[in-house]
């Protein structure tokens, strides 16, 4: 708890270690729960290079701490000072701590951030999609999915009624926090949410490829298909290794049959000899 933010600065840097390695240039990204309030952070703070071509938050859970659903301040803010103005005869309220600003954006002790200060997703150029379950009993109303789409207007949200919050996950038997989430409605609508949440990351993933292979150039030429070339290299590295399992197979199975036919050999020559 309380680590999201360094988790979601990891991740990127990951991708930055592998994009070499693999040699793609962006990425999409899925987290359920907590792991999709990461993903969400890591579009909001660790993106500047627009890497990211998409995110699917399954049912994400904005606590310890809330990062996009804190009350709206301006609204404390404004009740606060009319009332300060009131006590002291119609003068607004000094604050000497920053000369007379808003005292919303001073410095906090609290790891960089403003109290009831949310993070904002509407600057990033990422595909992102929630989802949302009514159920869940640890999950407050208040820091759901609905909730961060209520802030970031510009994000889609998918609505996945009359199930539970541990839908995406598989079952993991009694003891699990799967068992302390309930079962949703049917094992019908779950099968259902389970095929059409498969659909959506397949397709956001697709979108986001076509959309970032469309790009220009800044001379006006069409840019080469980022997308696609990262996804024929890719192609291409699996088609090596492919070929090379398959050499390696073709290799075993030539190595057994020789074995075979020199264990036929012996056993023919102990027979004679017996």
């Amino acid at each position: 708890l309380g680590n999201h933010r360094v988790k979601a600065e990891r991740m990127t840097q990951i991708f930055q270690e592998l994009k070499g390695e693999f040699r793609v240039t962006q990425y999409d990204v899925v987290g359920h729960s907590v792991g999709g309030k990461i993903a969400l952070l890591a579009v909001a703070l660790y993106d500047e290079d627009n890497l990211i071509r998409s995110v699917v938050a399954l049912d994400p859970v904005d606590q310890s701490p809330v990062e996009f659903t804190n009350e709206v301040s301006l609204t404390k803010t404004a009740l606060s000072s009319s009332s300060s103005s009131n006590r002291n005869g119609g003068a607004p309220p000094q604050n000497p701590s920053n000369n007379g600003g808003d005292s919303s954006t001073s410095s906090t002790s609290n790891g960089g951030r403003s109290p009831n200060k949310n993070l904002s997703l509407e600057s990033s150029l990422a595909d992102i999609t929630l989802t949302f379950t009514d159920t869940g009993y640890f999950i407050s109303k208040k820091h759901n999915a609905r909730e961060i789409q209520k802030n970031n207007p510009s994000v889609k949200l998918v609505m996945h009624r009359n199930s539970y919050h541990m839908v995406y996950c598989d079952d993991d038997g009694l003891l699990s926090w799967k068992s302390l989430m309930g079962r949703g409605k049917s094992a019908d609508r779950n099968q259902t949410i389970r095929e059409e949440t498969l659909t959506l990351i397949k397709e956001r993933a697709m979108r986001s490829s076509s959309s970032s292979s469309s790009t220009l150039n800044v001379s006006g030429k069409k840019a080469t298909a980022s997308g696609k070339k990262a996804s024929g290299m890719m192609q291409s590295t699996v088609g090596k290794a492919r070929r090379k399992v398959s050499n390696g197979v073709k290799e075993l199975k030539g190595m057994g049959d020789e074995a075979q036919k020199k264990g036929r050999q012996v056993a023919a020559m102990s027979r004679v000899m017996g």
